[in-house]
């Protein structure tokens, strides 16, 4: 089963240069995702209201085009593996005339209100699909660098694979420290800081630095919860041809890593 939920880019959603921010395509998935769970023919609403639900592990996210605001798009949703307690799925957000601005590959646990791995409902098992989102990557629309509503869309070709490294870097001089204190208004409606939010995080880390914050893909990969009030560290270090990497931490415990691209200044667009 392919689940589509239609959805139009806001003004809200772009950052300094008048595209729509990695860290809010993110937002867009993941809330495909809570509404794909509200589907009866799943079996999981019922679950869903005693405290259960799918947590994101990992994540492999990497824009088509850039794209600004008022663009009518659909966010596609379509699960691929199941086993007992882990899902794997991808998504996408296409243009209404099917052009691809997006894709990811996402993987998550199914948790029980204790925090602990539970067994995924049966029923969901036969929304398992082998039919593919549809989408292509047609033509770069060029728009008035002057307007608000029409930056321009440069294609983005998929480069060679983002890596996130092990360790952190040998020079404790390369990694830029920012420690801040996570607000109410930083947590989404499971009470903790979701993917998208760290990566906010990281994007502010990276602008404080003078490098861009214009992110078009990442890799991923969630290991804990950060909670209101909590104060987190977020390291960021170079990794060459505008790829970073990324540790965020609560005291010594990992919470989040991270590999992201930014764009090169000469397509910003602005």
């Amino acid at each position: 089963m392919i689940f589509e939920l239609p959805l139009r880019t806001r003004g809200t959603d772009c950052g300094p240069d008048r595209w729509v921010t990695l860290p809010a395509i993110i937002s867009y998935m993941e809330h495909c995702r809570w509404e794909w769970m509200r589907v009866p023919e799943l079996g999981l609403l019922d679950a869903v209201h005693d405290g259960y639900g799918f947590f994101v592990l990992n994540q492999s996210i990497a824009m088509s085009r850039r794209f600004g605001q008022g663009q009518q798009t659909r966010v596609g949703c379509v699960l691929r593996k199941l086993g007992r307690s882990v899902a794997e799925g991808d998504q996408d957000v296409v243009r209404e005339d099917g052009v691809l601005l997006a894709r990811c590959t996402i993987r998550g646990a199914w948790m029980a209100p204790s925090g602990r791995l539970a067994k995924i409902p049966k029923q969901a098992r036969e929304s398992v699909s082998e039919i593919g989102v549809m989408s292509h990557f047609g033509e770069a629309e060029d728009g008035d660098p002057g307007s608000l509503f029409g930056p321009p869309e440069p294609l983005r070709i998929q480069e060679a694979d983002l890596v996130i490294p092990d360790e952190l870097p040998g020079d404790a001089s390369a990694i830029h420290r920012r420690t801040l204190v996570v607000r109410a208004t930083d947590c989404d409606i499971f009470r903790h800081v979701n993917a998208a939010n760290y990566v906010r995080f990281i994007a502010d880390s990276l602008a404080v630095q003078g490098a861009s914050a214009s992110l078009y893909r990442a890799e991923l990969h969630y290991k804990g919860q950060a909670l209101a009030g909590d104060e987190i560290k977020v390291l960021t270090w170079a990794l060459g041809d505008d790829c970073w990497a990324s540790v965020i931490q609560r005291g010594d415990e990992v919470l989040f890593r991270a590999a992201v691209q930014t764009e090169a200044s000469n397509v910003r667009g602005y």
